[in-house]
């Protein structure tokens, strides 16, 4: 094949050095217009090019994205600061309500203790006033027939022994 391309560009090359002068030489142009013309397409983009704008993009995407969550986090830590202070101040509040409580129950120990000593105290001086005699029931005869003439209450009474609201009914006096 070599060998016959060889010789038709050796036939080609004579063809012209014979060409004779008086023909009128040909005009290349209306040759390359019978040509088919490529027209310039578009220039192809790069792929590398594409392929970094796109990563140049994300990164951009990412950047806003970090600052965001950096403001977000930036705004937790002055929540978590407030929120501690809010619970050490509770802390000490705490400590000193249980430092009163423990001060209010000593003195309330202490006054039931001189409470409880002047009640002993009340009533060792009512069963010595007790006269020998009627000892044994611990009351005078006075005494006895004033609580027994009292009505006795049905229903709710308070501690000191007054009744709570208008009885139903009043039992009289015992026999």
């Amino acid at each position: 094949m070599a060998l016959s391309v060889c010789a038709l560009a050796i036939n080609g090359a004579a063809a012209i050095y014979t060409w004779p002068s008086g023909l009128p030489s040909l005009n290349l142009s209306s040759l390359a217009d019978l040509l088919p013309r490529q027209e310039a397409s578009a220039p192809k983009p790069d792929p590398v090019v594409a392929a970094l704008k796109d990563i140049q993009s994300t990164q951009q995407q990412h950047t806003a994205s970090l600052q965001e969550s950096n403001q977000a986090l930036q705004q937790n830590a002055a929540v978590l600061q407030a929120d501690s202070m809010v619970l050490l101040s509770l802390r000490q509040s705490i400590t000193d309500e249980r430092v009163d409580v423990k001060k209010v129950s000593s003195q309330l120990s202490t006054l039931i203790a001189k409470i409880d000593s002047l009640q002993n105290a009340m009533m060792s001086d009512v069963t010595s006033s007790v006269r020998r005699a009627h000892a044994r029931y611990g009351l005078s005869a006075a005494i006895r027939k004033r609580i027994a003439r009292q009505p006795k209450y049905i229903g709710p009474v308070s501690v000191g022994g007054a009744p709570l609201s208008v009885p139903a009914t009043v039992s009289g006096p015992e026999s």
